[in-house]
């Protein structure tokens, strides 16, 4: 059933006069039920909506709530808790009129923010046996690590490779090799005089406690049986 023409043309122009009558509220008032009312100040929210005999009557945020911005909230909105399992502390505390400010732990970084204030901060990684830091974290930025080039090592906690000592260049054998992650152990070479009087202390070592022996095997009294006499 098609409509009749009037009807038609009269709906368009009901939309258009809806449209050119209906009275928009500006930046710093909130519309409820066709009326545009008076926003709240920042730290204040609504307690009783303005009519025609009065404007927006608003009350302070307390306890841990606030309002940052104007508004026509009818209540004020909960401080964000800057939660410790999240690797989180209290930079700023919650006020009024503006929500706390968080911040990483000592040894965390922020992985996730909202404004200023971090959400959410993770541990700061530390670099393996064989690998260096390259870049020191930040409260924003994790640890960067790289590995040691060849004839280097670190024991994780460097900030550059350190050479690989050579024992032979120090006249020194090795008793333990270098590897990524631990440097070479060295040790003096033995000389012929330092071993020929190890040998003979040890000779002289072995004379002096058998002689010891000998006496002391000689001076010992005899337990056995004794002749008795009439």
């Amino acid at each position: 059933m098609r409509l009749p023409c009037t009807y038609i043309i009269y709906s368009v122009i009901l939309k258009v006069l809806r449209v050119m009558f209906c009275k928009a509220c500006n930046t710093a008032e909130y519309e409820i039920d066709g009326e545009c009312c008076p926003m709240c100040a920042p730290g204040h929210h609504v307690l009783k909506h303005c009519d025609s005999n009065s404007g927006t009557r608003c009350k302070v945020c307390i306890g841990s709530t606030y309002t940052d911005v104007s508004n026509g909230l009818m209540a004020c909105l909960s401080c964000t808790v800057c939660d410790e399992g999240n690797g989180l502390r209290v930079k700023r505390k919650c006020l009024y009129n503006s929500d706390v400010l968080c911040e990483p732990l000592p040894g965390y970084y922020c992985i996730e923010t909202h404004g200023e204030s971090c959400r959410k901060a993770r541990e700061h990684s530390t670099c393996l046996p064989g690998q260096h830091i390259y870049q020191i974290a930040t409260s924003l930025t994790d640890t960067v690590c790289k590995d040691c080039s060849e004839e280097t090592y670190s024991d994780g906690s460097l900030m550059h490779c350190e050479p690989l000592t050579n024992c032979d260049s120090l006249g020194q054998i090795t008793i333990i090799k270098g590897t990524k992650s631990s440097d070479a152990v060295c040790s003096h070479k033995p000389t012929p005089l330092g071993l020929i009087i190890g040998i003979l202390l040890s000779i002289l070592l072995i004379v002096i406690l058998s002689v010891g022996f000998f006496l002391w095997k000689k001076k010992k009294p005899l337990t056995g049986c004794r002749n008795h006499f009439p």
